[in-house]
């Protein structure tokens, strides 16, 4: 009987790549394969702006093109929040499905196509999801309850859903024991962990001492989490813990107070600021990296260089620039004061040069207080012939010889 062949893709957040590959262990668990001749082509979407919108819209036009006979699988958070007259088949008659339920949509795949389950596949137990990476991304919660007037991600993923603690636990010792060495911690909320489990009181800071009991563990990395969020008793954790990575992913939005109330964002630009001055003052090397949306309806010119200076001051690690590009049933879509795009862009410009001059000058910072004592580091696949990748606690990479990879610690 021949083979039921799939291919998939993912665009988007941390969250979404990790649903994708869910999607994909699931698959092959019930009897699909991998082929270069698909039967059907799942693309898992972002909808986060219209620049995302665009780009699901571009993959679904290559596909089309590389795989005439393949039915589309098209999932995600684009359909999710589809509008009427939004042109997400585009002619063909794709299986739509939105957000979550992976275990429905393979019931209905199978259903359709009727795979060969091989006996192999009934013995697949594991928790893991596929990766080829040296780090592995455990998906701790998903949705969000703060409803930023930018964000459309509480529509597509609705309210916080915190995973159960017994689940994330067995996964991270699967990934550990599999030889991941290093766990990084992802949801769309991810510092409000445990908020919505009545029953059990779990909080990320409990999540992580968890974690840490783990006998094979590598090192734990947390991706984005918002600055209200980093109490002191996550602190107090990562200053004390070496197996607690030393960067925060803290998304700062706009260095104006005026433009966080616009955008319903939890704190106000001093908040924000002492806050950090908190952190540091505990971890003096930690890398925060941040992200800031240019371009928000009513960022004058003075708003944006109050924005600019604050980033200047505040020298992050590293700065993720996005212009303004909400999607249509947000409240910011709606608000008066439209920014050009060439205005935007040129903010966006401006905002980008910064993030690399305090990226390379963050980098020599460290590289120069490590000197004379190791890095702890975790090799990922090299893009450089002849070099050893290796991923720092601090968030960025080094590329090493065999004789320089000598002086540093591989967990």
């Amino acid at each position: 009987m021949a083979k039921i062949n799939f291919k998939l893709y993912s665009l988007g957040c941390k969250v979404n790549h990790y649903d994708g590959a869910n999607l994909q262990k699931l698959l092959l668990s019930a009897g699909f394969d991998i082929g270069l001749k698909p039967n059907f082509v799942v693309i898992n979407t972002c909808s986060v702006t219209k620049k995302a919108i665009l780009k699901d819209k571009q993959l679904i036009k290559k596909i089309k093109k590389e795989n005439p006979g393949a039915r589309l699988v098209i999932m995600g958070c684009w359909p999710q929040t589809a509008i009427v007259g939004d042109d997400i088949i585009a002619g063909n008659k794709a299986i739509i499905w939105g957000v979550g339920n992976l275990n429905g949509l393979v019931k209905k795949l199978v259903a359709e196509f009727k795979p060969v389950l091989k006996t192999k596949d009934k013995k697949n137990n594991s928790s893991l999801v596929l990766s080829d990476r040296s780090r592995y991304f455990l998906k701790v919660a998903d949705g969000c309850n703060q409803f930023c007037s930018y964000c459309i991600i509480p529509h597509a993923r609705g309210r916080l859903k915190s995973r159960a603690l017994g689940s994330l636990l067995k996964e991270a010792r699967e990934a550990s024991k599999a030889g991941y060495r290093e766990i990084v911690l992802c949801g769309i909320h991810l510092g409000r962990y445990g908020e919505d489990k009545k029953t059990t009181k779990i909080n990320l800071s409990n999540l992580i001492e968890e974690l840490l009991k783990i006998k094979d563990l590598g090192r734990i990395r947390l991706s984005s989490i918002e600055i209200n969020e980093v109490n002191s008793d996550l602190i107090k954790l990562i200053a004390r813990e070496s197996r607690i990575c030393k960067h925060l992913h803290i998304s700062l939005q706009s260095g104006s107070t005026k433009i966080l109330r616009l955008m319903n964002r939890p704190y106000t630009a001093a908040y924000y600021k002492n806050q950090v001055a908190k952190i540091r003052e505990q971890i003096p090397e930690i890398a925060i990296s941040t992200d800031i949306i240019v371009g928000f309806p009513q960022e004058s010119e003075a708003d944006f260089t109050a924005t600019y200076e604050f980033a200047k001051a505040l020298n992050f690690s590293k700065i993720h620039v996005f212009p303004f590009s909400a999607h249509e049933i947000t409240a910011a879509y709606h608000l008066d004061g439209k920014i050009n795009k060439n205005i935007i862009n040129e903010r966006a410009r401006i905002l980008r040069n910064l993030s690399l001059k305090q990226e390379k000058k963050y980098q020599a910072d460290i590289k120069k207080a490590y000197k004379n004592k190791p890095f702890n580091l975790i090799v990922e696949k090299s893009d450089v012939p002849g070099k050893i990748r290796a991923k720092t606690e601090f968030g960025f990479d080094v590329y090493l010889n065999e004789r320089e990879a000598k002086k540093h610690n591989f967990i």
